[in-house]
């Protein structure tokens, strides 16, 4: 849809179906949106790159597989981020607080970082590499350096002498920095790389596509646990070659990413662009109530996340006394169960309704959360992460999915980044408070843990089950267009 000069509204041909709609001019904010200035949508000459992705075309197996190659190695990563990072740095004798800010894939920093990095993927364009690879082939090399120096600068010795620091306490500076610039660069590449799932894949199949995507992300997470469980079994684990590993998958699975997936010229859906201000920020986070809705479950969701994750490993190790083959094997039974079952939940959620298969796994983890605050009793324990790994890929095969359909096709970069943003605030938060609650790693108290955790995870389904996608503004466009609307 376009507009004339006085912002009104006027019938243009729907790419995707070929029929003729109607959609507000506001494009998703709402009435009374006053943003920045509009202007056309970046659309860059015929070549390499299709036209844009009708809604009736199928995206092959092929195309999906090459799409969710990166996220293997994204998962790589955030297995190392989340479990093997604590090993390192419960060595140094980091305490519960800060070990879970460092451990957390979704740094303070993101809150501001990610909406202003995912407008800008929005209404950027660079030849070959589109809108979002091009953040993919820039940021990510930076990650993977800093992620390959992290156990070099914990062995360096005598730098801070001239500041009067020991060595440890050196050391623990030097890999907060290191762990600080790596998450950093890695946040700045994955948004405009999640939000590439909505511009190649049509509505309705956004569910298999992000099951493929979410299933490659678990296990890259098994794979380097496995790796890590293996090289452990004669001992304390080998943090430096962990560490090359995870450099070198993460950029190796990216490659066929960059190389297979050709972006579309025009964004599905997209009518203008917007260059946004942070009124329009503000805007757009209180446009939309079912948005709102949506935000607020991300929010204590991952809070509850948070304040669990972090503290697994620390937990294997100081409560129920496992050794790094132990505590590992316990991170590998909450990933691998959350691998195997991710991709069919994507299939059956594009059939029976994303908000179920959401709900499901909400529900999941819930009572795992609550039977774990009732037990030590590791095969119970075993058990319990089991269930919920499979909450956990309910939530993740559904979540994202969800959101694209509630907001419009060409601010998916902007809403991706403002859910990042949201993310960004309560992982920390969960971090912060779950490792206060924990207290020290001489007198740790996790038995108030899983007990947050269940309030958390329950709470998260108040807004959850409220959510309408039919009441939307894009459901309420569409409906008025005459287009059907996903409930």
């Amino acid at each position: 849809m376009s507009t004339d000069s006085e912002g009104a509204s006027r019938p243009v041909s729907d790419e995707r179906t070929g029929s003729l709609g109607r959609l507000p001019s506001t494009a998703g904010f709402g009435p009374g949106f006053e943003g920045g200035g509009t202007v056309a949508p970046i659309v860059p000459p015929a070549g390499e790159h299709p036209a844009g992705v009708p809604e009736t075309q199928r995206v092959p197996l092929r195309k999906a597989l090459l799409y969710s190659s990166g996220n293997f190695g994204s998962g790589v990563y955030y297995a190392f981020n989340s479990f093997i990072v604590s090993i390192l740095l419960l060595r140094l004798g980091v305490q519960p607080v800060l070990n879970n800010l460092l451990s957390s894939t979704r740094s303070v920093e993101g809150a501001v970082i990610q909406p202003l990095v995912g407008s800008w993927s929005d209404r950027t364009w660079r030849g070959f590499l589109g809108r979002r690879r091009f953040f993919i082939v820039l940021f990510t090399p930076i990650s993977a350096v800093f992620i390959a120096l992290t156990p070099f600068v914990a062995n360096v010795s005598g730098i801070g002498q001239t500041f009067g620091l020991s060595t440890n306490t050196t050391a623990i500076i030097l890999v907060a920095a290191t762990i600080f610039l790596f998450t950093f660069t890695f946040n700045i590449m994955y948004d405009p790389y999640n939000a590439l799932l909505a511009d190649i894949s049509p509505e309705t199949q956004r569910g298999r596509v992000n099951g493929i995507f979410q299933a490659a992300s678990a296990s890259g997470q098994v794979a380097i646990l496995i790796a890590a469980v293996i090289l452990s079994l004669r001992g304390a684990l080998p943090i430096t070659p962990i560490c090359i590993a995870v450099a070198v998958m993460l950029l190796i699975f990216f490659v066929p990413t960059v190389l297979g997936i050709r972006e579309p010229r025009q964004l599905p859906g997209a009518i203008t662009h917007q260059r946004y201000t942070w009124r329009d920020y503000a805007k757009a986070l209180r446009g939309d109530r079912q948005v709102q809705l949506y935000f607020a479950n991300q929010f204590l969701l991952w809070f509850g996340i948070s304040a669990i994750q972090f503290n697994l490993i620390y937990y294997a190790k100081l409560e129920l006394h496992f050794s790094d083959n132990g505590a590992l094997l316990l991170s590998f039974i909450l990933l691998l169960t959350t691998a195997l079952p991710v991709w069919p939940l994507g299939v059956l959620g594009d059939r029976i309704g994303l908000k179920r298969i959401f709900l499901l796994g909400v529900i999941l983890m819930s009572g795992a959360a609550i039977a774990g605050s009732l037990t030590v009793v590791p095969l119970l324990l075993y058990i319990i992460l089991a269930i919920a790994g499979v909450g956990n890929a309910a939530q993740t095969a559904s979540s994202y999915p969800l959101l694209t359909r509630l907001v419009y096709p060409e601010q998916m970069g902007l809403y991706t980044g403002l859910s990042t943003s949201v993310t960004s605030i309560a992982g920390p938060l969960g971090a912060i408070l779950s490792g206060l609650l924990v207290g020290t790693i001489e007198n740790p108290h996790f038995e108030r843990l899983f007990p947050l955790v269940a309030v958390l995870f329950i709470a998260s389904l108040i807004p959850l089950a409220l959510i309408r996608v039919e009441r939307s503004q894009l459901g309420k466009a569409r409906a008025a267009a005459g287009q059907p609307v996903a409930a």
